[in-house]
């Protein structure tokens, strides 16, 4: 048996009762008497919507609920599990017009903290509860310094409450960026109430520790994943503004993690504002963000060498491929089987893509989305390079931990002004296979192609008669077609391109899982073949025809 596999088990099922006791403890009176606390005798105002833009829900259709239903918005409980965490984190707070809508919210307030003013399972979920936090301190204008001064006790103490709850319970929380954001929120606490001192010591400690637990000590995120990249910034961001907004100093630490976590961040952003679709990211458009942090004085060194994403740009090309080893399993929770895949773009239009992460899809679509086939790379007998734990108790709370790791052993980027060489190789099919995978990808900015030569090298004699699948997906708003010679035409955005090899290919369907809200049909173009030989070379083109 695995021990990889009996480790997470074995801490799982820790967890797994752990999480039964705590569930019943916290809906006890006792429970939430100890919640209780002094109220505080001074509050400052930390009123500052412009911060929220990242977090804030612009979602039209929950904003008409909320106009049309008022208070009664409560009342139902068949609105679905994400319009329900949305409601309740009261991240449409700052959606709001405090000349038209103060009364409303109010009144919405006010019928939440009767259902919920004691600990809710479903509603008082970490997460859930730290945004409700931010939006209603920095939304203050319809909280904690409304006229109503009955109403402004009622939801202070609340504040109060839920942030001795979540302090409570902080070495619980097992997604560690999660359980920065949770600080984020106490850290707004501990600087809007008097009084709150020892949170704001204890929380800054555990802020310190968190953020080092959670990055390599280049500044990227053990994860591997750019998105939580970006999320890590923007925390850190968050929690400078609430410092110096409340005239409190910002520890040397913090600015630290702030240069080398912003850098990285600036290395891994694409020349259209988007990020890779790589271990678990999903479509992001980092406009608005990278505008924010500008206006506010944030300036980063690009860094493209301290992580092992090989991207290079030379004018309208531009190329990102995954040279990663995989994460630990206490930091793999999003990870995607995608090594040696690369997205590709052309004046900033995206020509090859990877699939997207489906983690916050159901049913059977997550496993789907990590495999190596959802990206644009090879297989071997259409299995993946790594082999991921099945186990749902496991994955509950580790997500995709890995029973078999695989690792880059070569790796190399050269640029220079007409040229981009990318050459990378793993071994993830060597324990099954005994067969190692180099791939090689150059850009030629004069010829306007791309080109590759995909190296898979067998140990074995009996080994040898293997199938292999190269994929390379596009965007669902992209077209395909097979000429007679048995080329792809591949038409995106007014561009045309076409995709040679001596091997047998064909357009098939796929899946894109980017987009956060619905998943969307697309293509991709399929290399097939046998690997008959120990050496076994699959060469193609990609070139623009117009």
């Amino acid at each position: 048996m695995n021990p990889r596999f009996v480790r997470l088990f074995i801490y799982s099922v820790g967890n797994m009762f752990l999480k039964k006791i705590q569930e019943i403890y916290f809906a006890t009176d006792y429970y939430n008497n100890s919640l209780k606390v002094t109220p505080p005798s001074r509050s400052y105002d930390m009123n500052n919507v412009p911060l929220l833009s990242e977090l804030e829900d612009k979602n039209k259709k929950r904003i008409e609920l909320i106009n049309r239903f008022k208070s009664n918005i409560w009342k139902f409980d068949s609105l679905g599990k994400k319009h329900s965490s949305k409601l309740n984190n009261f991240s449409w707070l700052s959606q709001m017009d405090i000349k038209k809508h103060k009364n409303l919210t109010k009144n919405i307030i006010l019928e939440w903290l009767k259902k919920n003013h004691n600990y809710n399972q479903k509603n008082w979920c970490h997460n859930i509860t730290a945004t409700r936090l931010i939006f209603w301190i920095c939304c203050s204008h319809f909280t904690i310094r409304n006229d109503d001064i009955i109403f402004r006790a009622a939801v202070t103490n609340n504040i109060i409450k839920q942030a001795l709850h979540l302090n409570n319970n902080l070495t619980f929380i097992h997604n560690k960026l999660e359980k920065i954001f949770v600080l984020t929120a106490l850290i707004l606490v501990s600087v809007t109430f008097e009084g709150s001192q020892k949170l704001f010591q204890t929380s800054m400690k555990n802020l310190s520790n968190e953020i080092k637990n959670l990055i390599d000590r280049n500044g990227f995120v053990e994860s591997k994943n750019p998105e939580d990249q970006f999320w890590l910034l923007h925390h850190i961001i968050l929690i400078k503004e609430f410092l110096i907004f409340s005239q409190n100093n910002v520890p040397d630490f913090l600015d630290e993690h702030l240069q080398n976590v912003g850098s990285n961040y600036k290395g891994i952003v694409l020349s259209n504002n988007n990020l890779p679709l790589f271990n678990g990211t999903k479509n992001k458009d980092m406009t608005e963000f990278n505008k924010f942090i500008k206006a506010k004085g944030y300036k980063f060194e690009k860094k493209t060498n301290t992580h092992f994403y090989l991207i290079s740009k030379i004018k309208k090309f531009e190329i990102i491929l995954d040279a990663n080893n995989p994460p630990s399993d206490l930091n793999s929770q999003n990870y995607q089987a995608g090594c040696l895949s690369f997205e590709f773009f052309y004046n900033g239009k995206k020509i090859i893509s990877n699939c997207g992460s489906a983690s916050n899809f159901g049913g059977e679509l997550p496993f789907l989305s990590q495999t190596t086939a959802a990206h644009s790379t090879l297989t071997i007998n259409d299995t993946s390079s790594c082999l991921f734990q099945r186990n749902r108790l496991i994955r509950s709370f580790y997500g995709n931990s890995l029973l078999h790791k695989l690792k880059v052993y070569k790796k190399d980027l050269n640029t220079d002004k007409d040229t981009i060489s990318v050459i990378a190789g793993h071994n993830g099919y060597q324990r099954k296979y005994n067969a190692l995978y180099e791939r090689k990808i150059v850009i030629s900015e004069s010829n306007r192609t791309i080109s590759g030569d995909e190296l898979i090298i067998i140990a074995k004699k009996n080994l040898v008669f293997l199938n292999f699948s190269l994929r390379f997906h596009v965007t669902p708003n992209s077209k395909l077609i097979k000429t007679q010679g048995g080329d792809i035409l591949l038409s995106v955005d007014n561009q045309a391109w076409k995709f040679k090899t001596s091997h047998n290919t064909k357009i098939e369907d796929s899946l894109y899982f980017a987009n956060y809200d619905k998943i969307l049909e697309s293509q991709c173009i399929l290399v097939e073949g046998v690997l008959k030989n120990k050496i076994n070379s699959i060469k193609w083109t990609l070139k623009k025809t117009n």
